[in-house]
C-alpha cells in the first residue's frame, strides 16, 4: 500500500449514447445511455506494457437502460485492447430497483489508425443478467460528437 502513495493517477469523463432492443423478441428500441469516470489510480502500472493493469481502467458512473433502470449506479472496468484484439471493452456492473444485478459488456470493434473517426465512436454491447446468464438485450451506442471538446477537457491528472 505505501508503494501506492504519492502515485500519479488520470481519470476522464465520457457519455455514450443509443438504444437497445430487448432479447425476448420485442423489436422496439430503447434508449441505452451511460456516463462514466474511468481511468487508473497509478499511470506508470497503465502505461507499462509489462504490467496486468496495462491500459486498464476502472469505471464507475451511472447507466440509463430504457425499460429496465433510470440513472442506475454502475462500475467495472475499461479496457483499451488497442494490441490484443484492436478493440476497447467496456464491462459495468448495475442492478434494477429489485436487486437483480446485470452485466453490461460493450465493445469498440476494429480498431485500425485509419477508421477511427468510426470504431473510437460505436460500441456494440449486451446485457445479461448476472444470476442467470440470460442475454437481456443487445444495444448499439454512440460517442456524441459534441461531447469532444467535454471529453478532451475532463482529462485530469489525480495523486493518490
Amino acid at each position: 500500500m505505501g508503494s501506492e502513495v504519492g502515485m500519479i493517477g488520470m481519470k476522464i469523463d465520457e457519455i455514450m449514447v443509443g438504444s437497445h432492443c430487448f432479447a425476448n423478441g420485442d423489436v422496439r428500441q430503447h434508449p441505452l445511455i451511460f456516463a462514466l469516470t474511468w481511468g487508473h489510480k497509478n499511470l506508470l502500472h497503465f502505461l507499462n506494457p509489462l504490467s496486468p493493469e496495462f491500459l486498464s481502467s476502472q469505471a464507475k458512473g451511472m447507466i440509463t437502460v430504457g425499460g429496465l433502470v433510470n440513472k442506475a449506479d454502475c462500475s467495472g472496468t475499461l479496457k483499451l485492447m488497442y494490441f490484443k484484439g484492436r478493440k476497447i471493452r467496456y464491462e459495468l456492473e448495475f442492478q434494477d430497483d429489485n436487486g437483480r444485478r446485470y452485466r453490461y459488456v460493450g465493445e469498440k470493434v476494429n480498431i485500425w489508425p485509419w477508421n477511427l473517426h468510426k470504431t473510437h465512436v460505436t460500441c456494440y454491447g449486451t446485457i445479461k443478467e448476472i444470476a442467470t446468464d440470460m442475454e437481456i438485450s443487445r444495444s448499439v451506442v454512440y460517442f456524441p460528437l459534441r461531447e469532444l471538446v467535454p471529453f478532451t477537457l475532463s482529462t485530469r491528472l489525480t495523486k493518490s
